[in-house]
């Protein structure tokens, strides 16, 4: 019977490839405790996000399966819609609490909410008003799907409520205002119907963090444990996921001049205290040695990336092509470490092709966990790549690439890669002196076809010098999607998921 390690995955929120020392040495971030984790485990280096926008990608890493399936092509959650993730669909959680696992979820959801457990009579469409929701009836996101504790703050979008922050008034910013956000725990709207002037976002992400350190130290017997939903000896599995360093760009006071990047680089450089903060807290419970550490982004950099370039030297987007939003590299290659201390091998680096849609069939296959035929359609175990003497069932050589504002859809296989789409930038985002300094040359064809291995940054579009290969591709991606999974059928049967309370 494998041993049972608690298991903390960390997910930033727009991250780029090359805003962590470890991916790139010309970063102007300082990162040191994400360069730590990494010298405790491996660093993948061809590591990609299921989509280059935020809810698609949560639904990948949560399910194994990529978002499009879903049905929904295009654009994130939105505020006062119902879960995207059925309540019988296997999760990370859901399969982790079956095994006895504590989990929890903190910081950003991004998947939909079960607004109509607390609708009120009459409530129509997507209202979050408290006319429309009893605000003192559960109100569950993560618990649906096999958390037991979960703290969160929800975004109400920019209907009702505005916000401004000095980040909102640097030029070029993003956008010149945020929407309004409310803090949920276990369900529950803290201190009844959301009062969202009282919301103070640079406070709420220290909170997360001081939460998530407090969940551990109620595991080491610290604190009391109640407020988690825990059992005393039980493993545990925390989804720690917080919306940095998204825009707004709000680095707490102390954590100001932790760059020379102003607010952004401020912003990683918080992210990446709070990754030292966890571990601490691992380490003074005693844990650390027996706590699996997965941490990734879920797409690439905001837009306004782009600017910098000229004004800092500084690459978000890392050696590649492309930002959030895009098919081109950048938009979904992103960081991605897994440490174990003296379980994975310290200091690999992996150049092999993963997903994130790859770590539940990889915790899975560690547990000799067999999934149901209709969970994880899209993964495939890494566990080789972790553990000396472990063997898969076969590897990973492809995978679909995902916009999430667009229909259009990359595949990618070996060192090749399709974009099934005129451009990689559906958007137009990319400006013209970042292509001319980059050296891309300009075509005419309705695909591109780029060779990774000796053109990483996506320079020469090669579709018009080899139609038979995509032509070939082209039908494999359309195949790919018409038979609703690409990875391995499983080989055994699995037992029914519990979820937290059942």
């Amino acid at each position: 019977m494998p041993s049972h390690p608690n298991i903390v995955v960390i997910y930033a929120d727009d991250l780029g490839y090359g805003d962590v020392g470890c991916y790139d040495a010309r970063c102007r971030i300082p990162t040191p405790n994400m360069d730590a984790l990494a010298e405790r485990g491996v660093r993948f280096t061809d590591a990609h996000a299921a989509s280059a926008i935020c809810s698609p990608s949560r639904y990948a890493l949560m399910t194994g399966r990529y978002p499009w399936r879903t049905g929904k092509w295009r654009g994130n959650v939105d505020p006062g819609a119902q879960p995207w993730i059925e309540p019988d669909r296997w999760t990370l959680a859901s399969m982790l609490a079956s095994l006895g696992y504590d989990t929890a979820t903190v910081g950003k959801w991004g998947l939909g909410v079960d607004w109509a457990s607390a609708a009120r009579p009459g409530r129509e469409g997507v209202d979050v008003s408290p006319e429309a929701i009893d605000y003192d009836k559960p109100i569950y996101a993560g618990r649906r799907i096999g958390f037991a504790y979960e703290e969160l703050d929800l975004w109400f979008g920019k209907g009702g409520y505005t916000a401004t922050y000095p980040c909102n008034r640097e030029p070029g910013a993003a956008e010149a205002v945020d929407g309004a956000r409310w803090y949920f725990e276990n369900g529950m709207s803290v201190g009844g119907a959301p009062r969202f002037e009282r919301f103070d976002l640079p406070e709420a992400q220290l909170h997360h963090v001081r939460t998530v350190c407090d969940y551990i130290d109620a595991k080491g017997g610290r604190v009391e444990r109640d407020r988690y939903n825990q059992t005393a000896e039980a493993p545990f599995f925390i989804y720690y996921s917080p919306g940095v360093p998204h825009w707004p760009h709000v680095p707490a006071a102390k954590l100001r001049g932790s760059s020379p990047l102003g607010y952004y680089g401020d912003y990683v450089a918080q992210f990446d205290w709070a990754v030292g903060r966890i571990v601490e807290a691992l380490e003074r419970n005693g844990l650390r040695d027996n706590t699996l550490i997965v941490l990734s982004s879920d797409h690439g950099p905001e837009r306004q990336a782009y600017d910098y370039v000229p004004r800092h030297g500084h690459f978000s987007m890392g050696p590649l092509r492309g930002l959030k939003r895009n098919l081109w590299e950048g938009g979904h290659r992103v960081p991605f470490i897994v440490s174990w201390p003296d379980r994975v091998p310290a200091g690999r680096v992996s150049g092999r092709l993963v997903s994130q849609t790859d770590l539940l069939p990889t915790l899975a296959d560690y547990f000799d966990l067999g999934l149901p035929e209709e969970a994880a359609e899209d993964g495939y175990s890494f566990l080789d790549e972790l553990l000396e003497g472990r063997a898969v069932e076969q590897r990973r050589d492809m995978a679909i690439h995902h916009t999430g504002v667009s229909e259009e859809l990359a595949l990618r296989e070996g060192d090749w890669v399709l974009i099934d789409a005129p451009t990689g930038d559906v958007n137009g985002q990319e400006p013209r002196w970042f292509r001319e300094m980059r050296g891309v040359e300009p075509h005419g064809a309705d695909c591109e076809l780029f060779h990774l291995a000796s053109d990483p940054q996506q320079t020469t579009n090669l579709a018009e010098r080899e139609p038979e290969r995509v032509r070939a591709m082209r039908q494999r991606l359309r195949a790919h999607v018409e038979r609703g999974r690409t990875a391995p059928r499983p080989a055994i049967a699995a037992p029914e998921p519990r979820l937290p309370g059942a």
